[in-house]
């Protein structure tokens, strides 16, 4: 349950639905299965086959493997760490909606004014600034932000057990309200429009490698590959679980949840399209767009006036908070379970630390400038740090370690799973996922190169995306070579 929190997060509300819209509609489910079998899955597999059979975070499991590959384990959990610092920033913007929806409920004033959603957006991430300077600083979303990494803290604090019982409620929550949302937008007026722009493949698509890139890169993302979580997460497992099983069910959890989610969105733009006598094609649809400008849009013209309206947007904005949270808190979890590993220290010292860390670098995030610098961070420690390091793990484990360890592996995998790896679950770690990273990786390269980033100066893309990026790889080795507590005893 912890695993499927991580996984299903903020990505499958909203990036899920707009890169289907954006590569072809139906035709985008066949690259998005073929990258979940041949590269999604075979490496979630992977990754509890190591936190299951060393019970340790990413970089003691990886320092099993050998002690120079600890480096990978601590650059996928420090990956993961800056991405945190501006993944809970939107959670601090829906904490102010959640607010002003909720005061709505009795006021039957949604916070946003008729045909304002988009306005009322800016004014909540304060888009003022072109990335150069701060260009003013935002106190509600700084208190949304405290909010945020409080409730973290109260997530993890108390251990795993504490996590358990708390992914108890924030799993099945926003499943419940993903459906109430999904079975209203399809009784609404130009639902059915918006389903068939969802469903309707656009074969053309299948031929263009921007669409399979897309895909693997969305698999990536959503199920919290390369991150260090699951490992961290299987570590707590007993050694006789089940690998294989658990990695279908996580996969397919997700994946679910993502293709509910497209229903309940593209049924509402649907209704949005007719509303405001506008083509679905010409619609807001970028995944900040469809949160927090399209579907608060949308809310406002429910029938059953302001009260109901109020009430419709507490529960979508709640349901936001709620899939943002736990994934907020795996991605500490991995790190505080790395810190523990390898220094020995207290366990409620280091999330402490982390969630205080995480507040500190998240505040430059609440200026006007911040969007922009989320998203110059965002593109290079998703596209490149998360690629990179499930391209490392796949030639790691398929090539570096030797047949030897790699049969090792698998043995052990199948040793404790009903279902068996075998030949297709090498061939894809050998040979199809790096292929097909090393190609995606390339692309996103000279896309870079060749067209820079949203027409963003190269000051936030150096300064938020480039050496953030750095920053996470010389740390890894340093942290590597750092004495630790196997170290001491071995002293």
């Amino acid at each position: 349950m912890a695993a499927v929190g991580s996984a299903i997060g903020l990505g499958n509300v909203w990036r899920f639905p707009g890169t289907a819209f954006n590569n072809g509609g139906g035709a985008f489910f066949i690259p998005y299965f073929v990258a979940l079998l041949t590269a999604g899955i075979p490496l979630m597999i992977v990754e509890y086959g190591l936190g299951s059979r060393f019970q340790g975070s990413a970089p003691k499991a990886y320092s099993k493997l050998g002690k120079k590959f600890e480096w990978i384990g601590w650059w996928a959990v420090l990956v993961g760490l800056f991405i945190s610092f501006y993944y809970c920033i939107i959670l601090a913007w829906s904490w102010e909606y959640v607010y002003y929806c909720a005061k709505g409920i009795f006021t039957g004033e949604l916070p946003w004014g008729r045909g304002e959603a988009g306005q009322y957006f800016k004014e909540i991430a304060m888009i003022e600034g072109d990335g150069t300077s701060f260009a003013g600083f935002n106190g509600k979303a700084v208190a949304g932000l405290l909010a945020t990494w409080l409730v973290v803290y109260l997530s993890i604090a108390k251990g795993v057990l504490r996590v358990g019982k708390i992914v108890m409620i924030t799993v099945p929550l926003p499943l419940i309200l993903l459906v109430m949302l999904a079975l209203r937008g399809l009784t609404l007026d130009g639902a059915m429009d918006g389903l068939a722009y969802y469903l309707t493949p656009d074969w053309s698509a299948l031929g263009d490698a921007n669409t399979w890139a897309a895909a693997y890169g969305q698999v990536f993302f959503s199920l919290s590959v390369g991150w260090g979580i699951l490992i961290a997460y299987a570590s707590y497992m007993p050694k006789g679980s089940d690998v294989v099983n658990n990695s279908y069910l996580t996969s397919f959890a997700n994946c679910g949840f993502s293709f509910l989610a497209g229903f309940a969105v593209f049924s509402t733009l649907g209704y949005l399209g007719v509303g405001l006598n506008t083509p679905i094609a010409d619609l807001q649809t970028s995944s900040f767009g469809l949160a927090f400008t399209s579907y608060p849009t949308a809310v406002e013209n429910f029938p059953g006036g302001g009260h109901v309206q109020a009430f419709i947007g507490f529960g979508f904005f709640v349901m936001l908070l709620t899939l943002g949270v736990d994934s907020a808190f795996s991605i500490v979890e991995a790190v505080a379970t790395a810190m523990h590993d390898k220094f020995g220290a207290d366990r409620g010292k280091i999330t402490i630390g982390l969630c205080v860390v995480g507040f500190l670098m998240g505040l430059i995030y609440c200026t006007g400038s911040g969007l922009v610098w989320l998203d110059s961070t965002d593109k290079f420690l998703t596209d490149y740090g998360l690629t990179l390091v499930a391209l490392v793990q796949c030639l790691l484990v398929g090539w570096i370690i030797g047949d030897k360890k790699f049969k090792d592996l698998q043995d052990n995998i199948n040793g404790r799973s009903e279902f068996k790896v075998g030949r297709f679950w090498m061939i894809s770690l050998k040979f199809v996922t790096p292929a097909v990273l090393i190609w995606t990786f390339y692309s996103v390269v000279t896309d870079i190169l060749a067209n820079g980033y949203e027409g963003y100066s190269k000051f936030p893309l150096i300064v938020f995306g480039v050496l953030p990026a750095l920053l996470v790889l010389v740390l890894s080795f340093v942290l590597m070579n750092m004495k630790g507590v196997d170290d001491v005893d071995a002293d």
